[in-house]
């Protein structure tokens, strides 16, 4: 009786011996399964980030031996206009090559450029006036502020405790700081500025139809209109693969520009939607090298 007592309990206790190893053996099994799943997660991620990095550089001596040594290159638009390779196995690699001499400078474009442009983008007249001022007063070194400008005082009456950078700007997104800017007006005007077109007019050829897509260009803008130096660049490469998964990158080319000479000037991951985009006879040459089958 007593052992069979013992077997009794013994086995309960075997049993539940049991279960708590097999519970640990599931966990570290789905452990070991999210580990593998993160690392192939992770390892596309890099393939992704290194076919958009690489992409990026193969543009940029395109766009060198195009313009320096007047040797044909891949030929890829120049206006921003989106060009979509298909991927040996799904995905897409999405390329926009934008001449800087089709954007308005913030720094170098005249206050009445800057307010035709702004006024051609959708941005209501009294509004465009009183942003393109606010850029001239942030990029001028006086503290006199232009008509329906704003420097200091103008600032802190508005409750904005710092005043302009009386700076040339640095980057395009510091136009968030104008006191008449809001996020809609921004969204606007983002792809059409620049503080790379040291030139300061406007490359009919090489505008961005996304952004003046009222008409391209106004016939206000004409008088402004310029021969591209070919001197800027920005270059946007957007790689993803069937899974959703995407990794971008976006840079400045400088090429042969006085003061600055030529290579990339600007490196920063890109996570933008790529608007939609189209094949291009580059992609056969681009796939080639960046992802030979």
């Amino acid at each position: 009786m007593r052992e069979s007592g013992e077997a009794g309990f013994v086995l309960p206790s075997v049993l539940a011996i049991l279960l708590v190893v097999a519970a640990v053996a599931a966990t570290a099994v789905k452990a070991v399964q999210t580990h593998g799943m993160a690392t192939a997660s992770r390892a596309a991620s890099l393939r992704l980030q290194g076919l958009a990095d690489g992409a990026v550089r193969l543009v940029a001596v395109s766009l060198v031996v195009q313009h320096i040594r007047r040797m044909p290159g891949l030929g890829l638009p120049e206006n921003g206009a989106p060009v979509a390779c298909p991927l040996p196995g799904g995905g897409t690699l999405s390329v926009a090559v934008q001449d800087q001499a089709g954007l308005v400078d913030l720094n170098a474009a005249p206050r009445d450029l800057l307010d035709d442009a702004f006024r051609a983008l959708g941005i209501p007249g009294r509004d465009a006036a009183a942003i393109a001022a606010e850029v001239v007063d942030a990029r001028d070194p006086d503290d006199v502020p232009e008509p329906n400008g704003a420097e200091a005082a103008q600032y802190r009456a508005r409750g904005i405790p710092t005043g302009p950078r009386n700076a040339p700007f640095a980057t395009v997104d510091e136009i968030e700081d104008l006191p008449s800017m809001t996020e809609a007006y921004a969204a606007l005007l983002r792809p059409a500025v620049t503080v790379h077109n040291l030139g300061g007019g406007i490359d009919v050829s090489v505008s961005p139809g996304r952004a003046f897509a009222r008409g391209v260009l106004a016939q206000s803008l004409q008088h402004h209109a310029a021969t591209s130096p070919h001197r800027a660049y920005a270059v946007t490469v957007i790689a993803s693969d069937p899974s959703g998964a995407q990794a971008g990158r976006s840079a400045i080319l400088s090429v042969n520009a006085p003061g600055i000479g030529t290579g990339l000037v600007a490196w920063r991951f890109a996570t933008e939607t790529m608007p939609a985009a189209t094949p291009h006879p580059a992609c056969d040459a681009m796939l080639a090298t960046l992802a030979p089958e």
